[in-house]
């Protein structure tokens, strides 16, 4: 007998039974194993990305569906800007009494076209005071073509501005921003129904081309935005509005002189936001009031005519009686160089800084007087009617 064949025993013979069951635990066990490996090295971070089935997957709280959806080419600031405001773009048709050119009899016909933009739920409606203007019947149209009557709120000439109101609820309201904070050369998207209906909510492209440009129009003196984005007849009462999509001006006019392009005007947001808000609220504007007579800017000729410090202010003519500025103790001969802090270079200056303020409010003004400076406090009163 050798090393070997003195050990050797015959194996056993192993059963069918036997043999399953090695194979069903050979195969419990390797499935382990290949588990372990793949979730150990192969994808270690793969329970930490699987998403929560009672939670909405973040894009869609971040992103509108809707601008998920544009191609590439589409999903711009300019798209996205338009189509936040598109649906608060009404147009609006003045209807009056015209004299028949045959019988003579008086029938109601459209007397003019414009504009307007939704500023709230309840259906109230910002459009310029031209618009409207002498109107017997006012009808809006909505982006969905629907016609509804709507009646005069508060309109004010001063401003061309004007609010009208259709009898709809739940409307989209337009998001206005702040006029003050514009950029010479930032983008500006105007709105508005060139030619009346049949042209409505078209939009052109353009830049800010001027933040505060003052416009004599029938002897009111305006500011304006003034853009270069295309505004046309009907545009009236339209939006300006920024890449953002809010609305920073409401446009109103155009330069309409041979050769000339690209000069359109647009009355600043802010100015509309606190307009509209008189004319909801008390259905006219209340206007704080100083109550001085103009006697002329200053200039450099009139500065040494009068040897004056200051090349610049407005001369006084007078106060009016029992007036905030009587009360104050101005009077004939002094020269305002600022009020509230801000510097009066002319009669337009002070008129804008005194409608910044509302009625009541105390605020400083400067003046010279006999070559001094003094400070005097007035406190604003209402703009008489």
């Amino acid at each position: 007998m050798d090393f070997f064949n003195g050990f050797y025993q015959p194996p056993k013979r192993t059963g069918f039974v036997g043999l399953f069951f090695a194979a069903i635990v050979g195969a419990v066990v390797g499935g382990f194993l290949v588990a372990f490996v793949v979730l150990r090295y192969v994808a270690p971070d793969v329970s930490q990305v699987l998403p929560d089935p009672m939670l909405p997957p973040a894009t869609l709280n971040e992103v509108p569906f809707e601008e998920r959806d544009l191609p590439e080419h589409q999903n711009t600031a300019i798209v996205r800007a338009t189509k936040r405001v598109l649906p608060t773009v009404v147009g609006i048709t003045n209807k009056a009494l015209v004299q028949g050119i045959f019988d003579g009899r008086s029938i109601l016909r459209e007397r003019a076209s414009g504009t307007g933009v939704i500023i709230d739920a309840e259906g109230h409606i910002v459009t310029n005071n031209h618009v409207i203007e002498g109107a017997m019947e006012l009808r809006v149209t909505l982006g969905d073509g629907v016609e509804y009557s709507a009646r005069l709120i508060g309109s004010d000439a001063a401003t061309d501005l004007a609010v009208i109101k259709i009898e709809k609820d739940n409307l989209s309201a337009a998001h206005f921003g702040d006029s003050n904070d514009l950029a010479v050369g930032e983008g500006a998207i105007a709105i508005g129904n060139p030619l009346g209906l049949t042209f409505s909510q078209t939009v052109t492209v353009g830049v800010i081309s001027a933040k505060q440009r003052t416009v004599t129009i029938n002897e009111h003196n305006f500011t304006f935005i003034q853009t270069d984005a295309a505004i046309n007849k009907g545009n009236s009462g339209g939006p300006l509005v920024n890449l953002l999509g809010e609305v920073i001006g409401i446009n109103t006019a155009k330069i309409k002189i041979p050769g000339v392009e690209g000069m359109g005007f647009a009355i600043p947001a802010n100015t509309v936001k606190n307009i509209t808000r008189d004319l909801i609220i008390h259905g006219r504007i209340i206007r704080p009031w100083v109550g001085v007579y103009w006697g002329g800017d200053v200039d450099e000729a009139l500065s040494r005519q009068l040897q004056l410090p200051v090349t610049y202010g407005v001369l006084i003519q007078g106060a009016a009686e029992k007036s905030p500025a009587a009360q104050a103790g101005i009077r004939r001969g002094d020269v305002i160089i600022a009020m509230g802090g801000k510097k009066i270079a002319n009669f337009n200056d002070l008129r804008r800084t005194i409608f910044e303020y509302e009625v009541g409010a105390e605020v400083e003004i400067t003046i010279i007087r006999y070559g001094q400076e003094l400070k005097l406090s007035v406190t604003l009163a209402e703009l008489p009617q």
